[in-house]
């Protein structure tokens, strides 16, 4: 905790209520430092990124984005490795924003870039006093120390010993010199006047000769303790020094501790009475009562079969003539033997079909994973075709977006927010890239401007390029009527993970959240967008790299 309190957060100035929300850090709504910009196009300051993730990650928890909506499963993650330098917001600060100093009384108006250098200078900044620690400003600091200071070192007027201001008062009533004595007895330090020392006397000092009885047992002391105890020191000493032996002789002989019965108790010796039937006996009992009458009501309700009722009335009406029970019992016999042989075959038509069914699903499986196999290898060859029907190895991209209406209509209501350009090279073994656009934008730009971003991608021939990529990059989104193209270009922030060797398809996207207003975009006068398609272009420098 003791490190992330170190860390500098945003910058403290004059007016910050009056500052843009998107000039603001999330964390310490303070004007931003280094700005960071997270999945979700919230702003956070370098330092506060740090910051919040260690505070997270003491606590157990994700570090989650402050600004998205509580409520919102999919909150972004705010960490080092998931945000990415805001260029764009950085170069707008800088340029466009001027700042007074927020040391007052200092008046210094300077622009956002000069205003470290200046609170290093500002002769009114603030500066911890050494001896109380309080917060003075450095004009100031001097006079505070020899003047103001609780803890500046005074003079005692009595006994001239240099103390601290803030002891003064309780230095003059106990330890000064100068107003104060020593006990006689004990040598311990008394206020300078007969009530401190009458106190002391009686209360705490630990010899005790102003009692009316001598602290050594003597039991006549009517002369006066002041006398008594110089008549009778032969007697004190003598007393002392066998109370020292009859301690000595103790320590060395301790007596025997006596021993105390532990009563363990009655509980061990408590006879239990004998057991009777308890109520949970007499509902046993019952249980099993009404189960076997459960028992005797379901054998009495289980119905024959019709035919077989219709038989056993026979059979009991001509019970005395034995060749036709005879008879009846074959009968009945063999209709037992025709249902068994056909729920026989039942079950075993029923296995077969089960066996044709199991098979059909198999095969229905092995097709459409057979299908999917084969629409992934078309999606990829396809793929594959539009690459290298689009890719350029001279560091610069012309993409062109088609069906711009509908795509923008996707992207507002959330379909498809984002769409990515082929990829791009600086060289036939050079970096592999693409662009990312958002029509309805992103981040700090969503609904009112369009984004576009710069991806690294990983490439076959990563390993025998430099890392991390440095190169500068140029945006352009061209004016079809060649009047204004809308351009904006940044050299990467070379300790951002955006700009690292990938390990994945391909790194976070870095580049101009609010790169062109919507508003504009949609102008009909404007020639961005003809026969319902537009053109981007990428230009990456590419000097002092393979080919």
């Amino acid at each position: 905790m003791a490190e992330s309190s170190q860390l500098q957060m945003g910058y403290k100035i004059g007016g910050i209520d009056k500052l843009e929300a998107r000039y603001k850090c999330a964390h310490c709504h303070l004007l931003l430092r280094e700005p960071m910009q997270g999945d979700c196009g919230h702003r956070y300051c370098r330092n506060c990124v740090q910051l919040k993730f260690n505070e997270a990650k003491q606590k157990g928890e994700p570090s989650l984005c402050l600004e998205c909506d509580s409520s919102d499963s999919d909150r972004a993650e705010i960490s080092p490795d998931r945000t990415y330098p805001d260029m764009a917001i950085k170069r707008e600060i800088n340029k466009s924003l001027k700042v007074q100093c927020p040391n007052s009384p200092c008046d210094k108006v300077m622009q956002v870039r000069e205003l470290d250098d200046h609170l290093q200078e500002c002769e009114f900044r603030p500066e911890p006093c050494e001896l109380c620690g309080k917060l003075v400003a450095m004009q100031r600091l001097a006079e505070h120390k020899e003047k103001k200071c609780r803890r500046r070192l005074v003079p005692c007027e009595v006994c001239k010993e240099r103390v601290a201001f803030e002891s003064l008062d309780e230095h003059k009533s106990s330890t000064c010199i100068g107003s104060t004595v020593e006990c006689e007895f004990c040598l311990a330090r008394v206020k300078d006047n007969e009530e401190a020392k009458s106190s002391h006397w009686l209360n705490e000092c630990p010899v005790g000769w102003h009692t009316e009885q001598c602290p050594f047992g003597c039991s006549d002391m009517s002369e006066g303790w002041e006398k008594h105890r110089i008549q009778h020191q032969a007697t004190h000493i003598d007393r002392l020094l066998a109370l020292s032996k009859r301690q000595q002789q103790q320590q060395a002989d301790p007596p025997e501790q006596s021993l105390v019965p532990v009563s363990r108790g009655a509980a061990a010796g408590t006879s239990v009475p004998a057991s009777e039937l308890t109520g949970s006996d007499f509902e046993e009992l019952s249980r099993l009562k009404e189960k076997a009458a459960s028992l005797e009501s379901r054998m009495k309700s289980m119905a024959l079969p019709t035919d077989l009722a219709k038989i056993l009335k026979d059979l009991q009406g001509s019970i005395v003539q034995g060749d036709k029970v005879k008879e009846l019992l074959q009968v009945i016999k063999e209709q037992f033997d025709n249902c068994y042989d056909k729920i026989r075959q039942y079950e075993l038509r029923m296995q077969k079909d089960l066996e044709k069914k199991l098979d059909i699903e198999r095969k229905h499986q092995e097709l459409v994973k057979l299908l999917a196999y084969k629409e992934m290898k078309i999606l990829d060859l396809e793929r594959r075709v539009e690459v290298l029907e689009h890719a350029g190895y001279d560091g610069v991209l012309v993409w062109k977006i088609t069906d711009v209406r509908r795509r923008k209509e996707e992207a507002r209501e959330g379909k498809v927010c984002s769409i990515y350009s082929p990829p791009f090279y600086t060289g036939k073994a050079g970096y592999k890239m693409c662009g990312r656009l958002y029509l309805n934008g992103d981040g700090a730009g969503k609904n009112t401007h369009i984004s576009l971003f710069f991806v690294i991608m990983r490439g076959a021939f990563d390993a025998l390029l430099p890392w991390p990529f440095a190169k500068k990059v140029s945006m352009m989104l061209l004016d079809q009527n060649f009047d204004e193209h809308v351009i904006d270009a940044f050299k990467p922030d070379t300790s951002s993970s955006s700009f690292k060797r990938p390990s994945t398809d391909m790194n976070i996207a870095s580049g101009c959240p609010l790169f062109m207003p919507l508003a504009d975009f949609e102008n009909g006068s404007r020639g961005y967008v003809k026969d319902d398609a537009m053109f981007i272009k990428f230009i990456v420098d590419k000097s002092d790299l393979p080919t």
